[in-house]
Parts: structure tokens; C-alpha cells; sequence
């Protein structure tokens, strides 16, 4: 399984009008208090391309979580999440790609956790309020 998670049709996304360290500190605890443990940070334009990452004035920041085990039923589910920070000002894009595996005679790969990520996304905003 790889770290990073290549775009998706969907991903979720939320603003937050907060500055790039307001909001990647109140993401890194609200998802450590959530059991997700980060593996590392990097720049976003090493894995992907966008306009953003010109050196127009944004600060960028691509968070990747380590893998998360979940056993339900009859099988393993492997989880994990790259967090994707877009801020110019006091404006930040949040974008959480989520990736799911479940290894049964066939591999599955789901992209989708509406209830943990907005779960993610209002926590983080109720920390900003703070």
C-alpha cells in the first residue's frame, strides 16, 4: 500500500479561514485524537501537479497517515489518508483523500468514509474556533 494516494474523482474538501499553522495544528490533533498516526509530511508537488504549487503566494502541504487496521467480519480492512493543505492568507482548502483496502479472494479499494471524514473535517473546525 502505497503512502500516497493519487487524486481521486471525489475527494472531500472544506475551507477553513485559518492560516496554514492554525489549521495543520488542529488537523494533526484532531487526528491523532482520532488514532491516526502521521508517517510523514512533504510538498504536494513532488507526487502531483497544479497550479497552485507556482509560486503564486499559496503554502502547501501534503500530510500522509500510516495504515490503519480494522477487522470486521470476515475480513482485514487497511485505511489510511493523505491530507492535502492549499493556504494563501488567512484561507486554507482542505482536501482529505481516503483510501480503504480489503484483501478477500478479490482486492477491494474504496475511496469513500463520508461519516469519519466530515467527522475529521467538523472537529477540526470546532479546534480552529478555539
Amino acid at each position: 500500500m502505497s503512502e500516497y494516494i493519487n487524486r481521486v474523482d471525489h475527494p472531500y474538501d472544506r475551507k477553513f479561514y485559518a492560516g496554514i499553522e492554525k489549521v495543520t495544528s488542529s488537523l494533526m490533533y484532531v487526528l491523532k485524537g482520532k488514532g491516526w498516526a502521521m508517517s510523514s509530511e512533504a510538498n504536494p508537488a513532488t507526487y502531483e501537479r497544479d497550479d497552485r504549487y507556482d509560486n503564486n503566494g499559496y503554502q502547501n502541504l501534503l500530510i500522509m497517515t500510516n495504515t490503519k487496521s480494522h477487522y470486521s467480519g470476515l475480513s482485514r480492512t487497511y485505511t489510511h489518508l493523505n491530507v492535502l493543505i492549499h493556504s494563501i492568507g488567512n484561507v486554507s482548502d482542505v482536501e482529505i483523500r481516503y483510501e480503504a483496502i480489503t484483501p478477500l479472494i478479490k482486492q477491494f479499494t474504496s475511496t469513500r468514509s463520508d461519516k469519519e471524514i466530515n467527522a475529521i473535517f467538523d472537529a477540526v473546525e470546532q479546534e480552529i474556533s478555539r
